[in-house]
């Protein structure tokens, strides 16, 4: 670990640096016009004034022409005019953006191919912290974007290719999401939406309503902006899941010789209630034309309670299956697709114990989060000094309550049932089916009920506190040299974890019943239409979302905590500062920048450490290590370089090279370690995780060829050298040998957890045109194709990129006139590889979105606008990969289609 008085060397070279150069402009006469920041200005002015689709669109485009780097951006009036309720959605508009929305909106973005986790989100250029509200989403460093509405924001922007005074810490890319300024603003601005959305699947309609006042003096010195949006939605989903893949070959007919089943397969119903508020205060002094002083305060929240039921036949939990009547031959061997199962043959003994029936979850969740943030600007003709200072966090609390309804021949007499039924699961046609003899599965009382007797509490927190100074020098007689600019950031990072099991009030446990009708259910009937089988379950019983939260509350009176679960529990100190330098140049129809970003990491991981042993009666005991601390730390260097080549007045070349980096994940730089000491074996994280590492390239062309018109094509390239995995290996640790008098000794375990190694290239093109062509008619459109090769630290060739998706692309056709607007959508993401699920490969399928808004200017201050998201209610698929399982499905999910009914103001 580096010692204080080299942090504090550190920091002292840094600010000689910049006083260094403050004396520097001393050698330069100089009289230079400011045009970054008129540019900065105008840019700002213009993407709050702008009015019109195609308008904003003409703004993204000059934004793209006089970036210096490559880059991509969406104003407000694209934002609004899209049907696009939150960041992602409205980002999955641009080249080589892709979006994750498993739950009927973006929830994570993949820029150019890469898993979420490796492209940032800031808010004006610095950290922006976020929270979980599903428990299976560990903290990440990705950003959530369900979390923010859309209606917050000013503009988004994306950087692809990185500048030595941009924020490191991205390999796919960076997105800054900017918000308005008051002074921008003509005094006593107010603009106000109130919506209704259709939920096609929920048949309800839910309110959201949003608004912003700006405020300023007559001398245009000082500005208060205010800003708030908050949407009610209700969502669900019914879908088929499959967990095929596990060995079931002692379970089966004696004389057969297929060797695998399905784990289990259910038909999930989920709904949600989201009520996601997001408040943000702007205050804004300009005492002079020298200086500028602005104090932004973001809070938001998502209120995101919902039940989760799945009913389950899990061949892979019984001991014995007949009437094997299909199969299929795959690639990792013959498996059973048709198959009978009688309720009398499933004991309930451990292992043999479950044949049908709900597993059913209440997640009652409420993640926040909050920034804080001063930026102050001094600019003068001699030099530009910039600070800013601030501070951000998010707490994620869920709380999972367990509501189960499993049937066996050990519970069966709770329900009237004989053991006689026969259950038929059906996965021939690649979709499922059940049947049932004897046994009605709509009737709630056919439900032994098990309640969960200790809820699950899991507690997340993000927080960082920032300080970044920026120097610019400004260079007029410096021959191709306009400008140097130097400054230094500094990062105090904190992520932990937690989680705790909650007390449950024993009299209500006793009063709730013994069946699953002693629940608050509804029948649901008219399910799984486009999911399934024909022969499938269409009525099932369904949890009452107000009625399950209301006995779950009364479940835990007071929220106390019975208890931690150990293995959990982490903690993730960061500290990072970055230095850097960088000059801007400027030869003829030459131009561009060339820096260098320095970065000094340092880490401390504290968790708890397991060791399983035998006590001197052979039985296995568990040891515990608590609050074990490691450091870790490293450094980093990376250049960067972009150049923009003028042919003409509206033809220009893009260059840029770049060596770029991502930190690991949180959950990854766990300092956990668990073993046996029998076995030796084990599972760790690894906080000596170097962090990812790559060296990234683009080329491209790009053709103005009209007043808002472009047509570009770029090759980009990412050469990644410091690939993450997770394998297992063995190595030399010290271990407790004997646990009557705790003595250690050194062992070679098996120990599983993420290790750098291998390598991974990835290259694509991104192709886009927009144009205006004629009677008001434009069309927007851009393709990505990417490809990636991956080599694991075995030498390993052919691997998936998580999150790579081949082929992606947008098409947005247009019409407007003074008064009315009208707009049709597709967006197409290639089918990805997302992980492993029950020991198999899995794919999400390709998905189309098509989508539509039309508005109509009533007067010159209301406007009334219609918009439709998934008119074809394409569904939401990942299967198994076709090199195990012939890609047999995992999730069918149905999202249905929404409609967004909207009346804006403005004055």
């Amino acid at each position: 670990m580096k010692s204080n008085n080299f942090r504090m060397n550190l920091l002292a070279h840094g600010v000689a640096l910049a006083l260094a150069g403050v004396t520097a402009p001393l050698a330069f006469a100089q009289d230079v016009e400011k045009q970054d920041k008129e540019k900065e200005k105008a840019a700002s002015l213009e993407e709050i004034q702008v009015v019109g689709f195609k308008a904003a669109l003409e703004k993204s485009v000059d934004n793209k022409r006089f970036a210096t780097m490559v880059m991509d951006s969406i104003s407000a009036e694209d934002i609004g005019k899209f049907p696009d309720k939150n960041i992602g959605d409205a980002l999955m508009r641009i080249p080589g953006v892709g979006i994750e929305r498993r739950f009927g909106e973006s929830d994570g973005v993949s820029i150019r191919g890469l898993d979420p986790a490796l492209s940032l989100t800031y808010l004006n250029g610095q950290t922006i912290s976020s929270a979980q509200w599903f428990e299976g989403y560990r903290p990440t460093r990705g950003f959530r974007s369900d979390m923010l509405a859309a209606e917050l924001v000013s503009s988004l922007e994306v950087y692809k290719s990185p500048r030595a005074d941009l924020p490191d810490g991205s390999v796919g890319g960076i997105i800054n999401i900017k918000t308005a300024r008051p002074l921008d603003l003509d005094a006593h601005t107010v603009r106000a939406s109130m919506e209704h959305q259709y939920t096609e699947n929920a048949e309800r309609w839910d309110p959201a309503y949003s608004g912003l006042y700006s405020w300023k003096t007559d001398d245009e010195k000082f500005g208060v902006l205010m800003t708030a949006s908050v949407q009610e939605r209700f969502t669900t989903y019914d879908a088929m899941e499959n967990y095929y893949g596990a060995g079931v070959s002692d379970k089966v007919e004696p004389g057969t010789d297929f060797t695998n089943a399905t784990w289990g397969a259910g038909h999930a119903i989920f709904q949600q209630e989201r009520e996601r508020q997001s408040y943000n205060l702007t205050a804004q002094y300009r005492p002079t034309e020298e200086l500028e002083i602005v104090a932004n305060y973001l809070d938001f929240e998502l209120s995101a309670d919902n039940v989760n039921s799945n009913y389950l036949v899990v061949p892979g939990r019984t001991d014995d299956i007949s009437n094997v009547t299909a199969s299929q031959q795959f690639p990792a061997g013959l498996g059973v697709l048709k198959h009978d199962s009688i309720l009398g043959n499933v004991s309930g003994e451990p292992g043999d114990d479950y044949w049908f029936g709900p597993d059913s979850f209440f997640r009652n969740t409420n993640p926040k989060a909050n920034v804080f943030d001063i930026d102050t600007t001094y600019t003068t003709d001699k030099f530009e000094l910039h600070a800013q200072i601030g501070r951000t966090e998010a707490t994620g609390n869920n709380i999972v309550y367990g509501y189960y309804g499993k049937i066996n021949a050990a519970n069966m007499a709770v329900a009237g049932l004989t053991g006689d039924e026969v259950l038929t699961l059906d996965l021939t046609g690649n979709k499922l089916g059940v049947d049932f003899q004897n046994f009605d599965p709509s009737d709630p009382g056919n439900y032994p009920l098990e309640i969960l007797n200790a809820p699950v509490n899991y507690v997340s927190d993000d927080e960082e506190t920032y300080a970044q100074f920026d120097l610019t020098l400004p260079i007029q007689d410096g021959g191709p040299l306009t400008s140097l600019k130097t400054g230094i950031k500094y990062q105090d990072h904190n992520n932990e974890y937690h989680k705790y099991s909650l007390s449950t009030d024993p009299n209500v446990l006793a009063q709730v019943g013994d069946t699953y009708a002693d629940l608050p259910v509804n029948t649901g009937c008219g399910l799984y239409e486009r999911t399934a089988k024909s022969n499938t379950l269409t009525c099932l019983p369904t949890l009452d979302l107000d009625g399950i939260r209301s006995l779950s509350d009364s479940l835990t009176p007071g929220k106390t905590r019975a208890g931690e679960d150990l293995a959990e529990f982490y903690e993730i100190q960061e500290n990072k500062l970055a230095l850097y330098a960088m000059a801007e140049f400027e030869m003829g129809p030459l131009s561009g920048n060339y820096g260098v970003r320095y970065v000094d990491y340092d880490l401390e991981s504290i968790a708890n450490q397991k060791a399983t042993v035998l006590d001197d009666m052979g039985e296995t005991v568990d040891v515990w290590d608590y609050a074990v601390p490691v450091k870790n730390d490293y450094a980093e260097f990376l250049p960067s370089l972009n150049i923009t080549y003028n042919l003409n007045d509206d033809l220009l070349l893009r260059y840029a090279a770049a060596r770029v980096m991502s930190l690991p994940n949180f959950q990854d730089l766990r300092n956990t370690f668990s073993y046996n000491s029998a076995t030796l074996t084990g599972s760790a994280g690894n906080p000596f995780l170097d962090p990812w590492l790559a060296n990234q390239y683009d080329l491209g062309v790009e053709w103005y060829f009209a007043e808002g018109a472009l047509a570009s094509a770029t090759y980009f390239r990412k050469d990644i050298d410091s690939f993450l995995f997770s394998d297992s290996k063995s190595e030399s640790l010290e271990i407790i040998v004997d646990e009557l008098t705790g003595e250690k000794g050194v062992r070679d375990v098996i120990v599983s957890r993420q290790r750098n190694g291998g390598k991974a290239k990835l290259q694509g093109v991104e192709l886009q045109i927009q144009s205006q062509l004629a009677y008001g008619f434009g069309v927007s459109a851009n393709y990505t194709f990417t490809d990636a090769e991956v080599t694991d630290d075995a030498g390993e060739e052919g691997l998936n990129l998580p999150g790579n998706s081949d082929n992606m692309w947008n098409v947005t056709t247009y019409w407007e006139n003074d008064r009315y607007s009208a707009r049709l959508m597709a967006n197409h993401r290639g089918e990805f590889f997302n992980g492993f699920r029950i020991g198999a490969a899995s794919e999400t399928e390709a998905f189309t979105s098509l989508d539509v808004a039309f508005s109509a200017e009533v007067t010159e201050n209301v406007t009334l606008s219609l918009q439709g998201v998934n008119l074809t209610g394409e569904l939401y698929r990942t299967k198994n990969s076709s090199d195990s399982w012939d890609g047999i499905f995992q999730l069918i999910n149905d999202g249905g289609t929404r409609w967004f009914v909207n009346a804006a103001v403005k004055f």
